[in-house]
């Protein structure tokens, strides 16, 4: 089971899709459609946001002390792992997937 605390980064696909759309529109009937006049204005937070958000992606979240420490110990044979916390982990994932399956009727 991977770990993954990684946001992913927001893109604008949506206004990608519906500029197409527009676009598909505009060259079947000739005509650009009254709604091709809409557009997109971004305030000045909500662009900061997009920022950190894309600044938040780069950002390494390993511990890499603590990776170099368990590698050693697993290397030394001192490595031990405690069987309970494993189970009680399994537990909760097998709990959290069942709650997620879809239900047959």
């Amino acid at each position: 089971m991977k770990i993954d605390k990684r946001i992913p980064p927001t893109t604008p696909s949506k206004v990608s899709a519906t500029r197409a759309k527009t676009a598909d529109k505009t060259e079947k009937g000739g005509k650009t459609p009254a709604a091709s006049a809409d557009s997109l204005t971004l305030t000045e937070s909500s662009s900061r946001l997009r920022a950190l958000e894309g600044e938040l992606a780069q950002v390494d979240i390993t511990d890499s002390a603590k990776v170099e420490a368990v590698k050693a110990a697993v290397a030394n044979g001192t490595f031990a792992v405690d069987a309970e916390v494993v189970a009680d982990r399994l537990i909760d994932h097998t709990k959290e997937t069942l709650r997620k399956r879809p239900r047959k009727k």
